[in-house]
Parts: C-alpha cells; structure tokens; sequence
C-alpha cells in the first residue's frame, strides 16, 4: 500500500507530518507513505531521521493552501499546492490512498472534483471514527460536518455507506445502524429525520431506530447516521466535554490537597488509560466515504501521533478495498428498489 500524505496545511506541519509518516512506515510492514510539499523543507526534516529509506518517498509541490483560502478557489488556483498535487496523483491511480491535514472545504472540493465520487453518490461525508466506552469497540459518525443540508434519501446513503465501512474495515457483522435524533422514538424529529426513517427502515442495512446524543459514545450502534449540521454539533459538543471533565478533575486534584494528590497516583495508570480511548489522536482522522479512493481528513492541529494513526486507518481502508465495498452495497440496494 503506497499512501500520499499531504505534509503542509496543519498547524503542526510538516514537522509533526513527517514524524507520524516514520512511525506508520516502522510500524506496518507493507505500508509506504509518500510526503507531498516543498522537498526542500521535508529533506531537511528528514536529514536527521533514522528510518527505511524504501518506504518513505518525495512528490514536490511549491505552494499551500490555508485556512484562509476559500475552497473552490483554491483548488482551482493553486494548482500547485501540497493538497492538489496528491489528490491529482491519487486520482491518477498512483496511490491506493491520501491523508491531509489542511483546509477541510477544500479538500472535499478537491475529492470531489478531481478524485470523483462513486457512481450514484450524491455527495461526500466526513465520518470520523469515535471511541466508545469500550476499549475495542468503536462507531463511525456519518456525517461529521460535511454537508450541513441534507436530503432523507442522503442520509439514506449516509447509512449504506457507514454500514460498508463497519463490515469491510471492522469486521463488523451486520453493523447495527442508527439515527441521530431528538428521541428514540419513531414519531420523534424534524421533517427530514422523519422521511430519512421511514426511508432505513426499507433498506437492507441492520437498522435500529433513533439514537440521542447522550448516547453517541456507549457503543450502541455501530454507525450514527446524522445530517452535516447534527453531526458536528453533536461531535463538537463531546469533544468540549471531554477537556471541561479533564480539566476540572485537574483542578479539583490540585485544590483538593493530600488526599487528592495521593487518589490521582494511584488512578494515575487508568486516567492514562481513559485519556487514550477517548483522545481523538488515536483515531487519527475521519473518512471521506463516498469518493473512489480513500482519502483520510487529519485534524488541522494532528501531533505525530495522530498523523501516524490516520495513515495506518487509510492503509487498512485501502487494503479492505472500501471504495469498491461501498459501491457494491450502493448498487446492491438500488437493485433492491
């Protein structure tokens, strides 16, 4: 597996770019990671490094898209960039897949436009793999932010996708699907959410109703089908509760002097523990599910470690085959219909 990483756009790039593509590179056998951008600056960076020099390549690019680039412009105008020149390579069929950490807009109009979608794919979704309260069990969010207007027969596909994800890269038999909603009821929603359910409930995928935010993290479903907007909200709401809960216990630890001090040593290992399942640096980044080819959406402020996370998940999407898996499954339920 030859995967691109675009190594300039992050808040921590290259540097944190190209240690995270040396540790993926030591730690999976068959796995090659070629760093896209300025060679100059990534050769510097590598000068000093020890790792195989078999497995990590070069592909120049002279310029970046930022933050504050708008998106359609920016793919269109900077031909040159890290980001445009390893989506073209992608979409040339030279890698099995591509990680970035840049401009989030733009990397979906990039997908989209010069990677294409799978046939019968209205549009893309991010969906972000979220930890759960168990250690080996995660569920993929679809859509984490993506497209903030939907239609029920997106949603619809949302699910299909999802569910294809959870089979071919999990191994997941017959994932259970559920749908982000403001009750468990089936009376329960909007107008969209209403339609999307009667809609899933005619597919073949292993649906299983509503699910409410409060339960987004106990493993309930394996995927959680939810519009752009719900999505992201819902997913941006526990990431801030997570860091209010850590930052609080740190702060009543401080305060809470010697018998505070000594119950933090000894739940020190199984805080660790915690801190790990539910950082989202051991995810490493969310999907694009529905292009051609597997590309992978780091955190704009990706370490290392989310770097080298990110690209083992578009190893092991790329191995699995999912783009081909999701088209089969979409073209299996129109066949249904």
């Amino acid at each position: 597996m030859n995967i691109v990483l675009d190594c300039f756009g992050g808040d921590l790039c290259p540097d944190s770019a190209v240690e995270g593509a040396i540790q993926a590179v030591g730690e999976i056998e068959d796995l090659k990671v070629t760093l896209c951008g300025d060679e100059n600056v990534i050769a510097q960076i590598l000068k000093d490094k020890v790792y195989d020099k078999d497995k990590i390549a070069l592909l120049n690019a002279s310029e970046v898209i930022t933050n504050d680039d708008a998106p359609v412009m920016a793919i269109r105008r900077k031909k040159d960039s890290s980001m445009v020149v390893a989506l073209k390579a992608l979409a040339n069929g030279d890698f099995d897949g591509m990680v970035s950490s840049g401009n989030t807009g733009a990397l979906l109009v990039g997908a989209t436009l010069l990677v294409k979608l799978i046939d019968g794919v209205q549009r893309a979704s991010l969906s972000p793999l979220l930890p759960t309260i168990y250690d080996d069990k995660n569920t993929i969010l679809v859509d984490g932010g993506a497209n903030v207007d939907c239609k029920a027969s997106m949603l619809k596909e949302f699910a299909i996708m999802g569910s294809a994800y959870m089979s071919a890269v999990k191994g997941v038999e017959n994932p259970k699907v559920a749908l982000l909603n403001n009750g468990a009821e089936e009376e329960k929603g909007n107008a969209l959410t209403k339609e999307a359910h009667a809609l899933l409930k005619q597919t073949d995928v292993n649906f299983i109703g509503n699910i409410e935010a409060r339960d987004l993290l106990f493993g309930v479903a394996d995927v959680i089908v939810a519009d752009g907007f719900d999505g992201n909200m819902c997913l941006k709401t526990a990431e801030g509760m997570g860091k209010a809960v850590f930052t609080l216990l740190k702060e009543f630890i401080m305060k809470g002097g010697l018998r505070a001090k000594l119950g933090y040593l000894l739940l020190k290992p199984s805080l660790r523990k915690l801190k790990k399942i539910m950082s989202s640096d051991s995810v490493g980044g969310g999907v694009f599910l529905g292009v051609k080819k597997v590309v992978v959406k780091a955190h704009g402020a990706s370490n290392a470690l989310a770097f080298k996370n990110a690209l083992i998940r578009a190893y092991e999407m790329s191995k699995a085959d999912l783009p081909s898996k999701i088209a089969g499954a979409l073209a299996k339920e129109a066949g249904n219909i």
